[in-house]
């Protein structure tokens, strides 16, 4: 991207908000170089692991044909099946560095937006560092496998293992996620904003359907998990969900349904509370936007949540977030680290919008 262009993209950026006044300079002085180091590195490992399928798939290609010549053909689709199979099996660990490339990338560009709002990111993804062959992969899964009672679980999170964010539990409990047999988090932003503390974290929730030859596994959830603490607590218990989507809480007889100003709001979301005075002043028409907006800026949908005691706590579905761009492109691009900034700055705007000043002065 010529250098006119991209200052021109960071000077409009630096109007938006006043955490994005360094942006420029974090670009210029920070990632592009750290970006334009590693660029060589994600051609090469590409490039050698394009070389070891290809031979791979040759070798396995020219088994396959002399089976089927010395069979006349027999079980060709099956041939074919198992030839495309083995060969992604031995190839895969030649793949597995671009893994650590992007994940290395992620950290450092989500990182560093993270960082122009004060807060902490940590990717979550696995340690595979020391991932160069199949001997090293072997001995890796190994040892993942041991921890996690199953090859098939290496990158899910044990079910005895604390979730990274309040969230997981309070939404679960809720009944605002669905039963799942295994979860995944990934992308953890947590820090104080609104003199407040919040966390983020991408969830993934997956269940297994079917038996035999039959079963597979269905994600049941994908999206993105917030927790905000308030500074007081709230004296009801509120839910909220997308029109006709959740109907577990409606059974709770101490809820009932709120009816909001706004028509079109009314139209969008279902809440029930215990207290109706105290939804209809949390639930403004205006909170309510910014949690439209959120909603469409990750093109996602389903948007729940609950207030209660000293937090309030949202799940939003949605497709891989914070991804900082393709892997597949050239790193040294900024609109990787201008999008993790309007990403984030996104969520700051549905926070100010629920802690503002004279929210917590006027809390009823």
């Amino acid at each position: 991207m010529a250098s006119g262009i991209t200052d021109a993209i960071f000077s409009a950026l630096v109007a938006q908000r006043p955490e994005f006044k360094n942006a420029m300079k974090v670009w210029t002085d920070v990632l592009e170089p750290a970006l334009a180091a590693r660029e060589s590195a994600r051609r090469s490992i590409i490039s050698k692991a394009r070389n070891r399928t290809l031979w791979t798939g040759l070798i396995v290609g020219a088994f396959a044909l002399i089976f089927l010549f010395a069979t006349r053909g027999t079980g060709l689709p099956l041939v074919i099946f198992a030839a495309i199979a083995i060969t992604g099996i031995g190839s895969a660990a030649a793949w597995i560095p671009l893994f650590r490339v992007k994940s290395e990338t992620k950290q450092l560009v989500v990182g560093a937006a993270a960082e122009s709002f004060g807060f902490k990111y940590e990717t979550l993804h696995p340690d595979v560092s020391g991932i160069s062959d199949w001997k090293s992969a072997g001995s890796w899964i190994s040892s993942k496998a041991l921890k996690t009672q199953g090859a098939g679980k290496l990158f899910s999170a044990a079910e005895d293992t604390p979730a990274p964010t309040p969230a997981f539990k309070v939404l679960r409990d809720a009944k605002l996620l669905p039963s799942y047999d295994d979860r995944k988090f990934e992308d953890l932003i947590e820090g104080d904003r609104a003199e407040t503390h919040f966390s983020l974290v991408e969830c993934k929730l997956t269940k297994e359907r079917g038996s035999g030859k039959n079963r597979r596994t269905v994600t049941v959830f994908q999206g993105l998990l917030f927790h905000i603490e308030y500074p007081e607590r709230f004296l009801g218990r509120t839910l909220m969900a997308r029109q006709g989507w959740w109907k577990g809480f409606f059974g709770d007889k101490t809820l009932q349904k709120v009816d909001l100003v706004a028509k079109e709001l009314e139209d969008n979301f279902t809440i029930y509370s215990d207290d109706q005075v105290e939804a209809r002043a949390l639930l403004t028409p205006d909170r309510m936007e910014r949690l439209i907006a959120l909603e469409r800026h990750f093109k996602g949908g389903k948007l729940r949540g609950i207030f209660e005691g000293d937090h309030l706590t949202l799940a939003l579905e949605a497709d891989d977030q914070f991804e900082a761009g393709s892997v597949w492109k050239p790193l040294v691009d900024p609109d990787r680290y201008i999008s993790a900034l309007t990403e984030i700055g996104l969520v700051c705007d549905v926070i100010d919008g629920f802690l503002t000043r004279e929210w917590v002065k006027d809390k009823l």
